[in-house]
This record gives structure tokens, C-alpha cells and sequence, in this order.
């Protein structure tokens, strides 16, 4: 007698669950133990894969200007990068009393997180910023792309304290930033 196909008895399982669970957990374990000896155990004499050339870069040391000029002869704004009200303007009329020329006071577009204050300058007004910098004790010196208003920007940090008096101030203290990498092809 025919019996409908799939309708027959069952066929008992060659491989319970629980045993193919196990047999590829042994694989695993089998497999991690061959890496871990691998990385562990080979011998000190075979030597490690030779390195392909790469590019060298090398990261020129910034010039300090030779003449700094005096203060009358940089302009720069004035931007309050804390929540102090009228920190802007209380160091903006310091810096014009000290002779330099100042283009505007205004509140930063983002908050200055830490530091003294941010000294902001094109590459071209580098000795600019590095005067402004040598009346602010502790500022970084940050080359941008852009300054709004001025040809340097002074961002003051939550550290700021004061503007340094004309004696006081030293350009031989401020540290350029170095400049940007330069890499080459070997």
C-alpha cells in the first residue's frame, strides 16, 4: 500500500541540538587557542615583516618675526568668549590705552572652553598676533583662514585675568604654533 508523500513515519534525528551546540563551540575554542598560540609562541628569530616605505613628514619650526610691530600699528577685535558680562569692553578700552587700534567688541560664536584667550590671526599677520599675544600672558597663538574685522581677533578664555602694561610685556615669552605638516613621497 502507497502512502501519501510526507504522510510516512518520521525518521529520528541523526544530531540532537544540544551535540551541534557543542561541536561548533570546539571549533571555536580550537580555533581561538590556535591564534593565541600563534601570536604567543613563535620563536624571537623570525623576523617581523618589513615595513613598506612610507611618506616622511616633517613639521617645520614656526619663525619668530623678526620686528614685532608696536602696538599702533595693529588693529584687532575684541571678542568675549566667557559668561562675565562686559569683559569685552573692559579689555578692549585696556588694549586702545595701550595704543593698540581696536576695529570692534563682541561676544564669540561659540564659548572659548578653557585658557587665558585665543589669539586669532591670517598667517600673514603672524607678528601682529605675536604682539598681541606678548600683552596677554598665557594666550595661544591659532592661525585661521578668516578673521572678521580685524586682521587679528582676541578671544578672551575663561582664565583671562588682565592686559599686561607696556613693560611688562614680552614677545620673547610668546611661542609661536608650530607649523603644518609637510610630507613627502620617498
Amino acid at each position: 500500500m502507497l502512502t501519501p508523500l510526507g504522510a510516512g513515519p518520521r525518521r529520528p534525528r541523526r544530531w540532537p541540538r544540544a551535540l551541534a551546540a557543542l561541536a561548533i563551540l570546539a571549533l571555536v575554542a580550537a580555533a581561538a587557542y590556535g591564534a593565541w598560540w600563534w601570536l604567543t609562541q613563535r620563536p624571537e628569530d623570525v623576523p617581523a615583516p618589513a615595513a613598506s616605505p612610507s611618506r616622511t613628514c616633517t613639521t617645520p619650526t614656526p619663525e619668530t618675526p623678526k620686528k614685532l610691530p608696536a602696538p599702533a600699528e595693529v588693529t584687532l577685535a575684541v571678542a568675549n568668549g566667557t559668561e562675565r558680562s562686559g569683559l569685552a569692553v573692559e579689555t578692549a578700552d585696556t588694549l586702545a590705552a595701550r595704543g593698540f587700534v581696536v576695529s570692534g567688541v563682541r561676544n564669540t560664536d561659540q564659548p572659548v572652553k578653557q585658557g587665558v584667550a585665543l589669539v586669532r590671526y591670517r598667517k600673514a599677520d603672524v607678528a601682529a598676533a605675536a604682539t598681541v599675544a606678548s600683552y596677554v600672558a598665557g594666550s595661544e597663538l591659532v592661525e585661521v583662514r578668516r578673521v572678521d574685522g580685524a586682521p587679528v581677533a582676541l578671544w578672551l578664555g575663561p582664565d583671562f585675568d588682565r592686559v599686561l602694561s607696556t613693560e611688562n610685556a614680552d614677545p620673547r615669552a610668546v611661542t609661536l604654533p608650530p607649523g603644518k605638516p609637510v610630507c613627502r613621497k620617498p
